[in-house]
């Protein structure tokens, strides 16, 4: 499971993207009611505030306490530290439960147990997420050429996961069909740049190496970004899994 220093969580939590809007309304039309919801491995609360618009109450819980440090306070979000596989929820609690940009770090098997047990019979799972991000083709040219070769041998197994958009786990529930959602964010290159600096590949090669390839990236990046400060629309591929637990 990966972790998070002070440091990383405050990047993390200003750099990565929200989800998009019209995701957390159709989750609330998929429910019978809309009582409680569990965000897991909710980070710095990304999702757990948009929740609470359409859930009377939001249970957040992440296994990083930097990262739960982080997270934003929110009178219907309740934040806690523990993994996702074996939590302190009463039974027969949950109306929902997500997963957003996380499902590839936990143990698989065990978290399906938890959640049997915490989601009412019925209730919803839902899990979503995204890879890479796309610019423009120069700035694209510039991330592929100066960036992504210093990170290939870092990922880890589970981001393949990820790439692959699931289609390798086992879900034990009976699915629904999903809408496709569009997940854009307009950023400076400052603020791309720190995305692709909490990538996981990224933080493992710093911590080996140091982060000379991003300080020579961004110096690259910014002769074709040309302002710094102008913000660009970015696209990150994004899919949504879901389907009732009986």
């Amino acid at each position: 499971m990966r972790t998070f220093d002070g440091r990383s969580s405050g990047i993390y939590s200003r750099s990565r993207p929200t989800y998009p809007a019209e995701l957390y309304y159709w989750l609330s039309q998929q429910v019978r009611n809309t009582d409680v919801v569990w965000d897991s491995a909710c980070g710095t609360g990304q999702a757990a505030i948009d929740l609470a618009a359409y859930f009377d109450r939001v249970e957040a819980s992440d296994i990083s306490e930097s990262q739960i440090a982080e997270a934003t306070p929110h009178r219907k979000v309740n934040y806690q530290v523990f993994p996702s596989e074996k939590t302190h929820y009463p039974d027969n609690y949950f109306d929902a439960i997500c997963v957003g940009h996380a499902l590839h770090w936990f143990h698989l098997e065990a978290f399906w147990q938890e959640v049997k047990r915490v989601i009412k019979p019925g209730g919803l799972f839902v899990c979503w997420g995204y890879n890479w991000l796309q610019v423009g083709e120069q700035e694209d040219a510039v991330i592929a050429q100066h960036v992504l070769p210093h990170l290939s041998s870092y990922w880890p197994q589970e981001s393949r996961l990820l790439w692959e958009q699931y289609k390798d786990i086992h879900f034990p529930y009976e699915p629904i069909e999903t809408p496709s959602f569009d997940l854009q964010c307009n950023w400076t290159m400052p603020q791309t740049m720190d995305f692709m600096r909490t990538w996981t590949a990224s933080q493992l090669r710093i911590q080996d190496k140091g982060d000379d390839f991003l300080v020579q990236a961004n110096q690259i990046l910014s002769t074709v970004w040309k302002n710094p400060t102008q913000k660009k629309r970015i696209t990150l591929p994004f899919f949504v899994k879901a389907g009732k637990i009986r």
